[in-house]
């Protein structure tokens, strides 16, 4: 496996903070406190349209790194004004995912996020709480429920990071 080479220590991870550990390969990400105890263990894809190992092309799997959970935008809560385009991608909740390493840059990637979704789940399949993960453009994909049920929540208390680990 192939992940961050930082650290959340590194960048002030304090006690209202939480680490989420994306595992490419199991299909799970699990979530722990400041403290080390894991919190909860969910289905979640790092997986995109191109084979694996290939997350240095555009739409392929996102990239190994440690990010941080920034903007969120609840589209749930703003359906009404959302288009449906936008709802079938990106789901219930998006979290865009600041790059701590330049793992984005570095890979000639811009614009990864955390989000539920899934076009190929058609209208309004995307839509379902529990929805198929297929693979994305390079973001990180999770359940619409799970999302908002989970890790919405942990950003709402304190900053949340994200590792990313990929087959190497």
């Amino acid at each position: 496996m192939i992940g961050p080479k930082r650290k959340p220590q590194e960048f002030g991870f304090s006690a209202n903070d939480f680490h989420l550990i994306v595992n490419d390969v199991s299909e799970t990400v699990k979530a722990y406190s400041y403290d080390g105890k894991l919190l909860w263990e969910l289905p979640c894809l790092a997986r995109g349209q191109y084979g694996e190992n290939e997350w240095r092309w555009a739409q392929s799997d996102t990239p190994p790194g440690l990010y941080l959970l920034g903007d969120v935008y609840r589209d749930l809560e703003n359906a009404d004004s959302v288009p449906a385009h936008v709802k079938k991608s990106y789901g219930w909740i998006t979290f865009d995912m600041g790059d701590l390493e330049g793992n984005e840059d570095g890979n000639n990637r811009a614009g990864i996020c955390l989000h539920g979704g899934g076009s190929a789940c058609g209208w309004p399949g995307a839509w379902e709480p529990y929805q198929t993960l297929y693979p994305t453009y390079g973001c990180v994909r999770m359940h619409n429920a799970d999302l908002t049920n989970s890790v919405l929540p942990l950003y709402e208390k304190g900053r949340v990071f994200l590792s990313v680990y990929q087959e190497s």
